[in-house]
């Protein structure tokens, strides 16, 4: 891919500076890709002489053991992100037997007779659920305003978490905690599920059990990889009333990606909204405003869709950085400082967005 030097210079900076470079490189997007549409249906995935299937890639390996991914336990236990905020930490295995846990972090005061909005969020590659750390969103839980009413403030929040596997970028990239956006099976019926969709779906179906989740206002966010997967869970599950989103390039066609698809929606009566970097690694912004045209080319309803673009300093511009693509080292550093940046002056639009878009 045309990006690939970039990637592979970030993976050296990863060898150099470890513990400040792990996050960048679990914020890392992804380059271009071309299309072609999914066969639907719940038939088994087969590989055909290209690799793909008629899910696109076939499921993503587990990847055990791999460095990423144990040193994302380590990380993990130490900032203990779920207890340290009072979460409840869930447990569930996958049809592939696979353990897989979730973060729930409940306001104050909510109960069944006093049910809250839920958020449901995911995490970037590598880096895990830690990451809501750095975003701002939980400083919130118990005052912000996604009920659409001022008396009843605060939301649940869901912090699933996904599987060390193999994905289709480079090294250091290429195995760590992430999520399967590759294949491309969102058939409920089908015993051939996207495990991690069937994981965030029995995960929200858990807090939903409870009677303490306004049904109506179950929200899907996301950054970078975990932004990825975000878009294609909420433009494909039934339910979410909202999806938005901060720094994807696109689930269906990201760039080293062998079998790409069509941009493709089943819940696409509900709104999107996608926050992006004027300046962003891999040249990504002109990658994303191309996702928010597929998404309003017969996929969604234009009005449904949005986007803002912000610079470095997070002020809205109205168009890409064309200089970010320049190739220079400076170039290069700003689109990384950008993209591993939650733009926290965007919560409250963020998640006024949210609360204006109930199901």
């Amino acid at each position: 891919m045309q990006h690939k030097a970039r990637f592979e210079a970030l993976g050296l900076k990863l060898k150099q500076h470890r513990t400040l470079a792990l996050l960048a490189a679990a914020l890392l997007l992804h380059g271009c890709g071309s299309s072609s549409t999914p066969a639907s249906g719940s038939g088994a995935p087969v590989v055909d002489a290209q690799g793909c299937t008629q899910y696109g890639d076939p499921p993503r390996p587990l990847a055990p053991l791999s460095p990423d991914g144990l040193l994302n336990d380590a990380l993990s236990l130490l900032v203990e992100v779920c207890g340290n905020q009072g979460g409840e930490i869930l447990d569930w295995s996958d049809a592939d037997g696979t353990a897989r846990h979730a973060c729930l972090i409940t306001p104050k005061g909510v109960s069944a007779s006093k049910p809250m909005p839920m958020l449901v969020w995911l995490h970037p590659t590598l880096i895990g659920q830690d990451s809501i750390l750095a975003t701002g969103l939980l400083d919130v839980v118990n005052t912000a305003n996604l009920s659409g009413n001022t008396a009843n403030p605060g939301f649940i929040l869901l912090l699933p978490l996904g599987r060390d596997i193999q994905q289709f970028l480079p090294a250091p990239l290429n195995t760590g905690v992430g999520w399967d956006h590759w294949y491309r099976n969102t058939d409920r019926s089908s015993p051939y599920l996207n495990v991690d969709f069937a994981s965030i779906d029995h995960f929200i179906a858990v807090v939903k059990q409870r009677n303490i989740v306004d049904n109506s206002r179950v929200y899907v966010s996301g950054w970078s990889e975990g932004a990825d997967m975000g878009a294609f869970y909420g433009l494909n599950t039934l339910g979410i009333a909202a999806t938005g989103v901060y720094s994807t390039t696109s689930p269906f066609n990201a760039g080293g990606d062998p079998c790409p698809s069509a941009t493709f929606a089943s819940n696409n009566t509900r709104p999107f909204y996608l926050m992006a970097r004027a300046c962003d690694i891999g040249g990504a912004c002109p990658l994303e405003q191309q996702f928010l045209g597929d998404l309003k080319n017969g996929v969604m309803q234009p009005s449904l869709v949005s986007g803002v673009i912000l610079d470095a300093s997070t002020q809205a511009v109205s168009q890409c950085n064309t200089q970010c693509d320049a190739g220079t080292v400076a170039a290069s550093a700003l689109g990384q400082l950008e993209h591993i940046t939650w733009p926290r002056q965007w919560n409250d639009n963020l998640l006024e967005f949210m609360s204006n878009n109930p199901e």
